[in-house]
């Protein structure tokens, strides 16, 4: 499979729990620490850990510590080969 194959798998597989959407569509407008995530999502804090997980594992989060706290920020690049392919199902 190509790269752009494989990332539009990867996506698939991520975004199928509703739970991973959930914390995708938080982070859209920005950034947002673990803590605060779990809060917006209305998610526990060990259910934020284990879809992140996912999440990363895809590449569609990445997770970084700053100032003592884990923040999550989306990799909006990644989204590309899934939303390329829906659009041209558009023309």
């Amino acid at each position: 499979m190509k790269p752009h194959e494989i990332q539009f798998s990867l996506n698939l597989d991520a975004l199928s729990a509703p739970q991973c959407r959930r914390i995708i569509e938080a982070l859209i407008d920005e950034s947002m620490a673990i803590t605060q995530l779990s809060k917006t999502c209305k998610l526990t804090p060990a259910s934020i850990n284990k879809h992140l997980e996912i999440l990363k594992k895809s590449g569609l989060v990445k997770v970084r510590a700053v100032d003592g706290d884990q923040v999550a920020q989306i990799q909006k690049s990644k989204f590309k080969p899934t939303l390329d392919w829906f659009l041209n199902l558009s023309n």
